[in-house]
């Protein structure tokens, strides 16, 4: 059953809706906890990128379909502070594992849609915590309760938020979905999501992606810098 929830917070923040209905409510700068003092210092331009970190939303992606080349330099684009500079993010050979394994569909006429780059910015970022054939099931037990365009853009925002509490010392937004976001004093390591007993399992599954991945990237982070010094 598809998810038609409109987000909720105890206490009334600016917002602003999307064409799809969802409510996006963000804390104002001077409501937002202060940053905690042992949050990295590894990377200030990478903390800064971070803290404004936008993942393209499923309406934001190009509504024209794309060639392989454009696909693979658009995902790079929005991807790759958050990878190591040698590491290659996406290739075309990737893709077509992806279409051969049925993770994503096959493109008509070798041309891609809004559609398969969601899918294929959701894979490379889920790769760096999550193997291949999980991150298969993961996108299935999504697509049997969400439209794409909705598991997608949860994953975006738990993403983002994930890795500001960890970079940052604090998420941005009070609200992730119909979920709300709890704002934790002292030092975090994950989102604090109030009320978890809302949470269903394909939403809980995705938070605990992020999760993970925005870890793996800190870890990273860190000792790159550790390496540099």
């Amino acid at each position: 059953m598809k998810d038609t929830a409109i987000m909720k917070t105890k206490h009334p923040k600016p917002a602003s809706e999307r064409a799809d209905g969802h409510v996006t409510v963000e804390l104002a700068a001077n409501e937002r906890p202060a940053a905690s003092s042992t949050v990295i210092d590894a990377d200030a331009g990478l903390a800064a990128y971070i803290q404004t970190l936008h993942l393209p939303r499923y309406r934001e992606i190009p509504g024209i379909e794309l060639y392989m080349d454009q696909v693979l330099t658009y995902v790079d684009d929005r991807l790759r502070p958050l990878f190591p500079a040698h590491e290659k993010l996406l290739t075309s050979s990737m893709v077509n594992n992806y279409v051969k394994q049925k993770i994503i569909p096959a493109p008509a006429h070798k041309r891609y849609g809004r559609e398969h780059v969601a899918l294929l910015i959701s894979i490379c970022l889920m790769k760096r915590a999550v193997g291949v054939a999980d991150i298969k099931r993961l996108l299935a037990m999504q697509a049997a309760a969400y439209s794409t365009e909705r598991a997608y853009d949860f994953f975006c925002t738990a993403m983002e938020e994930s890795l500001r509490t960890l970079f940052c010392g604090a998420a941005h937004s009070c609200a992730l979905s119909d979920l709300e976001i709890d704002q934790p004093s002292g030092v975090s390591f994950s989102l604090h999501i109030a009320h978890t007993d809302a949470i269903n399992p394909e939403r809980h599954l995705m938070v605990a992606a992020a999760t993970a991945i925005a870890n793996n990237i800190y870890i990273e982070k860190c000792l790159e810098r550790a390496g540099e010094a």
